[in-house]
């Protein structure tokens, strides 16, 4: 549901003034966007400890910008020196945003970050992100509730950069009402292949009447999954990529066909999509997607139905699947109040009266006492989550490591031949090669 475009200079010159303003309606101690975008045009400054201000950044829904602002509102009244400026916004330009703040000097003190993806291994190439290994040690961060496991999603070569705000999986969505119409049963284990699904596909295209699933196989988000499957991974030190032709090939034939068969949206209305509230599943357009679980809440809120949760299609489940953080906190270098964004970011994590405010909507909480706290109060679907978590975790493997340098210009790549074979600009096959040659050239490039 990400949509990338390329800046032109005049462009990229106007987006510096939107970046910095935000999107913020504010706290009462943020104030508004306009005051926000005013105040916060030059780095944080060093403040004392009665009065110091944070900038925060975080990307999201409304439900999420609400109750990260009321917990903003609940930090402040337990820590009247602490101010805030908060910037918010939809996920779609967000890195575009962190990297023009980057380039101006002008990143926030809290950045909603995730370590180890291709979309921010650009800001670590650059040494933009600060380790907190200080922080934990002088006892700023507090992370004694938090497994090691989940611990180390936030680590790179050994120091650790993020702290998780919460564990999601990839999962299929579907609409059992739809599978009932259309005379289907539910794999509750998954479809066994992806062929299963095509076929299942098109008897809910005729229930629904528009298509069979939202783009379950789109832009870069499934695509890894789909390697992995294939005892592959996306990114590979000496060649950029770490996957053949064949695997290529058949995922976007696959892709091409269901699309042009209508049981996928086409390319232009994918692109139209924001997030999953706006889904066609949502829509009641379609009964099958694609999403991680964090955002089962918000889906069957907009869906206004029961839905429910099944592993993701295709062989070799357990070897694809992982468990993530739904992303991390992060310290920007440029940050001159790095010792109160620490106690601001524990707070985050270990309280759990924030915690029963965010409602587990970044996924399930990291922190075992705050899990503890919370889930009595959890809703049916936030239970189905749960559930659902717990079972993935019987049954999946690690992360992929962490991808090289230049990995970003490769995804965008990927994203741009995505585009081109869906509007039959070239073959599956012309852009294997493309993208084979291509990212050989972006890894020299950027190991000079």
């Amino acid at each position: 549901m990400k949509k990338y475009k390329a800046m032109t200079p005049i462009v990229a010159s106007l987006a510096v003034t939107i970046a910095l303003a935000g999107c913020s309606s504010g706290t009462k101690d943020g104030g508004t966007a306009a005051t926000t975008a005013a105040t916060s045009s030059a780095p944080s400054q060093t403040a004392s400890a009665k009065d110091s201000t944070l900038r925060v950044l975080w990307w999201g829904s409304q439900p999420r910008h609400d109750a990260t602002n009321k917990v903003l509102d609940m930090y402040k009244k337990d820590h009247p020196n602490v101010s805030f400026q908060p910037e918010f916004q939809g996920f779609d330009g967000y890195w575009q945003k962190v990297t023009l703040q980057a380039a101006t000097n002008n990143m926030p003190d809290v950045l909603q970050y995730y370590v180890g993806s291709a979309d921010t291994q650009q800001f670590m190439d650059k040494n933009l992100i600060a380790p907190l290994d200080d922080l934990v040690a002088k006892k700023l961060l507090d992370v004694s509730d938090i497994s090691e496991s989940a611990l180390s999603s936030g680590k790179l070569g050994g120091k650790l950069y993020g702290i998780p705000l919460g564990v999601n999986a990839k999962a299929m969505v579907v609409d059992p009402e739809a599978y009932q119409k259309a005379g289907l049963t539910i794999p509750e284990n998954g479809y066994a292949t992806w062929e299963d699904l095509g076929k299942d596909l098109v008897k809910l295209k005729a229930v629904t009447g528009v298509y069979g699933a939202d783009d379950l196989l789109g832009e870069n988000f499934m695509f890894p999954y789909y390697a992995r499957q294939m005892g592959q991974v996306q990114y590979a030190d000496k060649t950029g990529i770490g996957f053949n032709e064949k695997t290529f090939v058949d995922f976007y034939t696959m892709k091409k066909n269901w699309s042009k068969d209508g049981l996928i949206p086409p390319i232009d209305v994918i692109l139209s999509i924001k997030s999953p509230e706006e889904s066609n599943l949502a829509k009641k357009k379609a009964a099958v997607n694609i999403i991680y679980t964090n955002q089962f809440e918000s889906i069957s809120k907009a869906a206004g139905k029961e839905l429910k949760l099944i592993p993701l299609p295709g062989p070799n489940g357990a070897k694809a699947m992982d468990l993530r953080p739904g992303n991390h906190f992060s310290i920007p270098v440029n940050s001159t109040n790095k010792e109160e964004a620490a106690k601001f970011i524990s707070y985050f994590v270990n309280n759990v009266d924030a915690n029963k405010v965010l409602n587990a909507e970044r996924g399930m909480p990291v922190a075992g006492k705050v899990r503890d706290g919370i889930k009595d109060g959890f809703t049916p679907a936030q239970k189905v989550t749960a559930a659902y978590i717990d079972q993935v975790a019987k049954a999946s493997s690690p992360m992929d490591p962490q991808p090289p340098a230049g990995s970003t210009e490769i995804e965008k790549l990927m994203l741009d031949l995505e585009q081109q074979i869906l509007y039959n600009k070239t073959t599956p096959e012309q852009a294997y090669a493309t993208l084979k040659s291509e990212s050989v050239k972006i890894l020299d490039k950027n190991k000079k």
